[in-house]
């Protein structure tokens, strides 16, 4: 540390959200100097509103690549697990008894077949096809109206606000690793690397990792780069608590271990409008009181919603934007939580990207974008 206002590390990792989290904790595992730089709960955070699955059923249909990549991310997830409750006893509530994907008729039945099995030949990932009969034996109460479902058994769910705080609590053991308040208001190139203005003071940093979700789009344009990545809003209703029944998550409704229903599945591409609304929150519950008719007697709490980082094609961006300078980004922080602790942050911490990430680079978007220099105001 050089001064109360200026601090210098090996790698700066900007967003303080699951995926910058996890980036953070894996780099500080590798015994680097690391700051994390959390804007606070003024940030739009994907964080607070996400689902909680821990999936790779469906991950790849724009992307193939994504399909074995969110594989791998699922299969390291329990061990990931294990490690960071053993270091912050806090309980991340994972489950991985399978996950679910309904379908309410024959057509949509089909077509997700359809696109399991392209997948499966990509990334060998296993999944079953249930009738209602079959999928009552882990989801007592489903309609027998349901057309089929796709159940894939490596799949599950964690709590992602107590997932953020396992990470935030890992992270500020290290002293100095975590500053709160900070949001990265400037990101300039230094002869050693970069220097970033917050309101705590200034970093400097031989790298740096941006992994702010939205976040992304403003920093990114201090290094010359536009982001082809926008927000999707999704919202969720949450019921009373009501007895352990359902033992595996779905894609739009799934039971949190302390007995309440999470309902969701909206996809709204409204800008940056965090509202919740009466038409979308009555869609999301007939489509779920449809899926477990029980449903219509279990009271609603509550509602919320939260903006996914979406590129094009729906899969992460893992790029070096600059020299030493590493962008993040995914809609799927929980999912991807464990391998962004694990390769991800070894990646960056060797400095360069391996071919694995060739797919998910920047270009695939529009070759030679990291070359395109952009003028702003």
């Amino acid at each position: 540390m050089t001064s109360r206002h200026e601090i210098g590390v090996e790698i700066a990792v900007i967003g303080g959200g699951l995926v910058g989290a996890a980036v953070a904790y894996g780099l500080i595992k590798k015994g680097l100097s690391v700051v994390l730089l959390d804007e606070g709960d003024t940030a739009i955070r994907a964080s607070r509103g996400n689902f909680g699955l821990v999936c790779a059923a469906g991950k790849g249909d724009k992307l193939e690549d994504y399909a074995p990549w969110a594989l791998q991310g699922v299969h390291v997830w329990a061990e990931f697990a294990r490690n960071l409750i053993a270091e912050t006893g806090i309980d991340l509530e994972l489950e991985q008894n399978g996950g679910f994907v309904f379908c309410a008729g024959p057509l949509a039945l089909k077509e997700r077949i359809d696109m399991m099995e392209r997948l499966k030949r990509k990334s060998g990932l296993d999944f079953d096809v249930m009738e209602p009969a079959e999928i009552a034996r882990l989801m007592p109460g489903v309609s027998s109206n349901v057309a089929g479902a796709i159940f894939c058994e490596i799949d599950g769910a964690a709590n992602p606000l107590k997932l953020l705080r396992a990470l935030h609590a890992a992270i500020s053991a290290t002293e100095g690793a975590l500053r709160r308040e900070a949001r990265a208001e400037r990101i300039e190139r230094t002869s050693g690397g970069y220097r970033i203005t917050t309101p705590a003071g200034m970093v400097t940093s031989e790298k740096v990792v941006l992994a702010a979700g939205l976040g992304n789009l403003g920093l990114a344009k201090w290094l010359g780069i536009a982001l082809p990545i926008k927000p999707m809003r999704g919202q969720i209703l949450v019921t009373e608590r009501y007895e352990s029944i359902l033992k595996a998550p779905s894609e739009h409704v799934r039971q949190t271990m302390d007995g309440t229903f999470l309902l969701g599945g909206s996809w709204e591409d409204v800008g940056y409008d965090t509202s919740t609304t009466f038409e979308v929150t009555r869609d999301i519950a007939a489509q779920a009181v449809s899926y477990f008719p029980f449903l219509e007697k279990v009271r609603l709490m509550r509602t919320w919603s939260a903006l996914r980082i979406l590129a094009p094609d729906n899969a992460p961006i893992y790029d070096e934007i600059a020299p030493g300078a590493f962008l993040v980004t995914c809609h799927s922080g929980v999912s991807l939580a464990a391998i962004h602790a694990g390769k991800v942050a070894s990646w960056i911490a060797d400095g360069a990207l391996p071919d694995e990430a060739a797919a998910f680079a920047l270009s695939r978007f529009e070759p030679g974008l990291k070359e395109r220099e952009i003028a702003y105001g």
